[in-house]
């Protein structure tokens, strides 16, 4: 009998496994973005004033100063594929427009009362300017913080309502002046500075965020002995107190008959749940303790319009993890009329630490395509428009992610466990029985009619031809679900099944992150033991995230290179026709410069779009194009 060398059992065990791949794409649940709507992704940004952070770029009573700074933040938002800017008009108890109640900002003209030049008023003219590019402009404020710096607090403008009522105030232990949530006449204030603002401009948002009481030793017990009367506790009083806050601002907002939306950007953690059986499987700062902030409460009571939690950790980070964040949210929201928009990190891109999640842009760009498979998730706010300012990458990036139309997004709904993604047993299991595909009743895989979705999709010739050949089925009701995503466990689930893994590698040597009795988790094990995966860095998988594109080609090219079909690594310089191949991450541009090289990566207008999420269709569309170079002859 003649023996195959190594390297052509490789080759038909590959190609075999390639064409099953295309099956299995059927078993893993991906979640598929719904179609465009009025009321789409929500693509925000924070532009911070307190400090000058943001704007103006000095401050300044020179008008033509502050119009120049404010059209070059709103063409930059505008230019980068954002729909929304939040804006912070009061980031001290101060103002950056026209008020009855607040002085001038000194982060605006330098001096706190001081107003610009020529009565120009500087939220008007953003509002205008942002519409004019079809912006949605959210007015940001601070509802507690009366200064941000210790040394305002003697230099306070003579008409600041801290001045005329000092016993509404209370300056904590951070040398900081803060309004006391427990005081009536400052709760009246906040709500009356929002009715001036809806009132007055063409805004369509009011935004807080998650300055609350900033600490448990906050100095309020002669409020608590003069309004809490009947509170079992100091701390369920100063939460009653937030949130008649908040009550308050809803009320201001929807009481202006406009249609003006009420938003709060809270800490990302409500609760861990070691406080709470219904907090989130984190062990980082809460809300609910150290802010007296029930802001789950808050969106179950339905007082907000939308929730914004600043989950800025990464993916895979173990106090308190990115992805376990936004679905503790996505499931608090889930039965509501509140949305979800995730406030992310993106000051935290760029750190020099190659080993670092948070080094070069690819962490948010994880973030976001997570967001976008995850029903309930609205959208996203980015923290601040500098980072963008000062990062040719993230720019790049941002252009990338927001290049296709704002979608609307599925409600939060629950996944039966039998789909494989929410913790069950994968259909086809750990032993590797099962394709995905619907049998017949002599045992072979059924011929069904085309697929309803995929007729006019630009990858209908390759998913037909997977198909013809009888490696590619779709769901149950008929459908391919061309455009979802595939989770990074699953795409690994693939590759390990691919080359038998599952019974040749019968030990356990797995991630941090990957629960031992996921349906992957023998499948990662076997992956990490094959040297096929080295994860995300601690020893961490981040399994539910998605593949972005470039990792998808990456690990396809490492497959390849593994079976002798391709060599390794290309010339990058085939990758300089692309438009976008700057965002090509620096482990990813060999490998798919020799899938340009091949022809097999082709691009879209131009673009390699490195970064998005790679879909059910890029992977039928791979798998085809390879098979009609490499196959083996028959």
């Amino acid at each position: 009998m003649q023996t195959i060398p190594v390297s052509r059992r490789r080759r038909i065990a590959l190609w075999t496994a390639l064409f099953l791949c295309a099956s299995l794409l059927a078993c893993f649940h991906a979640p598929a973005r719904a179609s465009a709507a009025a009321d789409g992704e929500f693509r925000g940004v924070w532009v911070a004033t307190v400090l000058t952070l943001n704007y103006p770029s000095a401050p300044t009573a020179d008008p033509e100063t502050l119009r120049r700074d404010a059209l070059r933040i709103l063409d930059n938002a505008k230019e980068l594929g954002f729909n929304a800017v939040v804006f912070q008009v009061r980031p001290a108890s101060d103002a950056f427009y026209r008020s009855a109640l607040f002085p001038w900002s000194k982060y605006l003209t330098g001096v706190q009362g001081l107003a610009p030049a020529d009565g120009f008023d500087p939220l008007a003219f953003i509002v205008q300017e942002a519409h004019a590019r079809g912006l949605a402009l959210h007015a940001w404020l601070n509802p507690y913080r009366i200064t941000a710096e210790t040394q305002d607090n003697e230099a306070l403008a003579a008409n600041h309502p801290a001045r005329l009522h000092p016993e509404w105030t209370v300056t904590y232990s951070d040398g900081r002046m803060y309004w006391n949530p427990g005081e009536p006449g400052a709760q009246q204030l906040i709500a009356d500075g929002v009715r001036e603002i809806v009132e007055n401009y063409d805004v369509d948002g009011i935004h807080i965020d998650d300055y609350f009481y900033p600490g448990a030793d906050f100095g309020d017990a002669g409020a608590m002995a003069a309004y809490g009367a009947g509170y079992p506790s100091l701390a369920e009083w100063r939460r009653a107190n937030t949130e008649t806050t908040v009550k308050n601002m809803y009320d201001a907002v929807h009481g202006s008959g406009k249609d003006i939306v009420f938003g709060v950007s809270p800490v990302g953690i409500w609760a861990n749940k070691s406080t709470s059986d219904l907090g989130s499987d984190t062990r980082g700062g809460e809300a609910y303790v150290q802010k007296f902030a029930d802001t789950r409460g808050w969106v179950k009571r339905g007082i907000v319009d939308y929730i914004a939690p600043q989950i800025y950790w990464n993916i895979g980070f173990e106090v308190a993890e990115y992805v376990t964040l936004v679905d503790w949210w996505a499931d608090v929201v889930a039965g509501t009329d509140v949305r979800l928009y995730v406030g992310q990190a993106a000051y935290r891109t760029g750190n020099a630490d190659s080993a670092s999640p948070w080094h070069g842009v690819s962490e948010i760009s994880r973030q976001v395509e997570y967001n976008r498979g995850k029903p309930g998730v609205g959208g996203y706010i980015m923290y601040s428009y500098n980072s963008f300012r000062d990062s040719p990458e993230l720019s790049a990036l941002m252009k990338s992610l927001n290049a296709a139309p704002a979608v609307s997004v599925p409600p939060a709904v629950t996944v039966p466990p039998s789909r494989g993604d929410e913790g069950g047993r994968n259909p086809a299991d750990a032993s590797g029985a099962g394709s995905g595909l619907p049998d017949s009743a002599d045992g072979t895989a059924a011929a069904s009619a085309p697929f309803s979705d995929v007729s006019d999709h630009w990858a209908a010739e390759y998913i037909a031809e997977l198909h013809a050949a009888g490696f590619a089925s779709g769901y149950p009701d008929g459908r391919f679900q061309p455009d979802s995503q595939i989770k990074r466990a699953d795409f690994y689930l693939m590759l390990v099944r691919m080359f038998g893994l599952l019974t040749e590698n019968p030990g356990r040597k797995s991630f941090a992150d990957v629960d031992p009795d996921a349906y992957y988790a023998e499948a990662l094990s076997c992956a990490k033991q094959a040297g096929l995966v080295s994860g995300v860095g601690d020893n961490l998988f981040a399994p539910e995230s998605p593949v972005t594109r470039q990792d998808l080609f990456t690990m396809t090219h490492r497959v390849l290179v593994w079976g002798d079909l391709m060599e390794a690594g290309g010339d990058p310089a085939a990758l300089a026709a692309f438009a976008d191949s700057a965002a090509v991450a620096d482990y990813a541009a060999l490998p798919m410069a020799a899938f340009v090289e091949n022809r097999i990566l082709t691009g879209a207008d131009g673009r390699l779009e490195p970064l998005k999420t790679a879909t059910r269709a890029e992977a039928a569309t791979i798998l085809c194009r390879v098979n009609r170079l490499w196959h083996p002859a028959e």
